[in-house]
């Protein structure tokens, strides 16, 4: 089978004018005449990228909203509603995806909130960051948790999770991120969709590159059974092993000093975080720790010293000593966090004007040297919402150019598979048609994903083929 893509532009390639795939391989790439191909398809002047790949996401977020409730975008009046109809047809509603920033009272949702519209049957509310949900009063009955308003934080909301996403459909959300154009994700998964994942993959029916980081939760059962980072094939790996250093913003549990002065701790001290870094890389398995405040960074580089590989997720608000000693260490960051770090939004609410021109510093950790990795974290899965935000920031240490954005998105890929993240001969076939060229700045977030491919397959398509 073979598959001819011509009239296009082929990103990093020599002003190829077309690309034949056989076998699930980009096979050949040149200009003039079209070679022989089982099946030919004109782009009419469409653009070509390497697929991108997610280096942080949680598909089990996704497959979350899409079969309850999608809560993001949307005010406190329009998820009441929705709580109303949703209980009318089911026996417990789980909501996720709401971000108190954008409303007028700026205040967390309550379960008082919450009862007055529906008492009789368990309600969970998880905010968009994932650290931080509300319950109403049924819903605190049914998993044995009490709290003042219903709020819960950081390791209980992974509980009440854990225990609503068995019947998740990964499916579902694979298909949503191969409409988003992505090829290839880095995913953090509990050991229910771990599972899932390793039956997709025993069935070849992962139609997604997938490398599988697993919390603590998983790390005893991969450890016993002697996985380590890297094991796996070119559509699965497995990854690392993901710590938290600390929370978000939003749930003012990211490891900082916040605006009215209340200083948060890290969730690790240096001697834990240390210890699970040792044991874990001498077992041939790497660590991921999400490190978004200054005080969890400054912890994480400390316990990361004298190593290479690992890994911090996030590093918001990194000081230019903490890009310094980033060292061996490898840095996934999220670009699309900057919706929150314009005037007025999330960060200057939270911790001030000081840090809205020095958060997110793509821009310095480049220039040190370091190579970044970019991720959504589901907030929302769309690489090109994140590269948007990346190349049109107004501040100086967070903006980049629109290749270096690309080379981001696209250098995940290269960890599941060292054919993957270009178009070049001899690579997988992985590829994102889009209708328009990223070139154009201001545009970005208006451009459609016309095609993704994995392995030479078409498998989205948002025209008739």
């Amino acid at each position: 089978m073979s598959l001819l893509l011509y009239n296009g532009k082929f990103y990093g390639t020599d002003d190829a004018e077309w690309i034949l795939i056989r076998n699930g391989v980009i096979a050949d790439i040149g200009k003039g005449a079209l070679p022989d191909a089982t099946r030919k398809i004109n782009l009419d002047g469409m653009f070509v990228y390497p697929g991108f790949c997610d280096s942080h996401t949680h598909l089990s977020n996704i497959a979350l909203m899409q079969s309850n409730l999608d809560l993001s975008r949307k005010t406190k009046d329009e998820i009441f509603e929705m709580i109303k109809n949703e209980s009318r047809k089911k026996k417990i509603v789980i909501g996720r995806g709401w971000d108190e920033s954008n409303w007028k009272d700026a205040k967390y949702i309550t379960a008082d909130e919450i009862d007055s519209v529906c008492a009789d049957i368990p309600v969970v509310l998880v905010r968009e960051c994932g650290h931080l949900a509300t319950l109403n009063t049924a819903a605190m009955k049914k998993f044995g948790i009490v709290r003042e308003n219903g709020l819960i934080f950081e390791d209980e909301v992974g509980y009440v999770l854990k225990n609503v996403e068995r019947n998740l459909d990964i499916m579902a959300a694979i298909d949503y991120a191969l409409s988003r154009g992505i090829t290839a994700i880095h995913d953090f998964a509990n050991t229910v969709i771990m599972r899932k994942y390793f039956e997709l993959w025993r069935k070849n029916q992962l139609k997604i590159r997938v490398m599988l980081n697993f919390y603590r939760s998983g790390y005893h059962a991969v450890r016993k059974l002697g996985l380590v980072t890297g094991f796996g094939d070119e559509f699965f790996k497995i990854g690392g092993l993901k710590l938290f250093a600390d929370g978000s913003i939003g749930a003012g549990t990211a490891a900082t000093t916040y605006r009215d002065g209340k200083t948060v701790s890290p969730l690790m001290s240096l001697r834990q975080l240390r210890a699970y870094v040792t044991n874990a890389n001498s077992r041939g398995i790497k660590v991921l720790t999400h490190a978004i405040g200054d005080l969890a960074i400054e912890t994480v580089l400390r316990a990361y010293e004298n190593t290479s590989g690992n890994r911090i997720e996030h590093f918001e608000l990194a000081t230019d000593e903490h890009i310094e000693r980033i060292g061996e260490s490898l840095v996934c960051m999220q670009p699309n966090f900057l919706k929150w770090a314009a005037r007025g939004g999330l960060y200057e609410k939270m911790l001030g004007e000081r840090w809205l021109p020095l958060n997110n510093a793509y821009r310095k950790i480049l220039d040190a040297g370091h190579k970044l990795l970019f991720g959504s974290d589901g907030m929302p899965l769309s690489p090109l919402f994140g590269i948007h935000y990346a190349v049109n920031s107004p501040y100086e240490a967070q903006r980049i150019s629109v290749d270096e954005a690309l080379d981001a998105y696209t250098r995940g890929a290269s960890h599941i598979s060292s054919r993957l993240g270009k178009i070049k001969k001899g690579f997988l076939a992985d590829l994102v048609v889009l209708d328009r060229d990223l070139k154009d700045r201001a545009h970005i977030i208006d451009a459609k994903v016309v095609y993704t491919i994995i392995n030479g397959a078409i498998l989205y398509s948002n025209i008739s083929l």
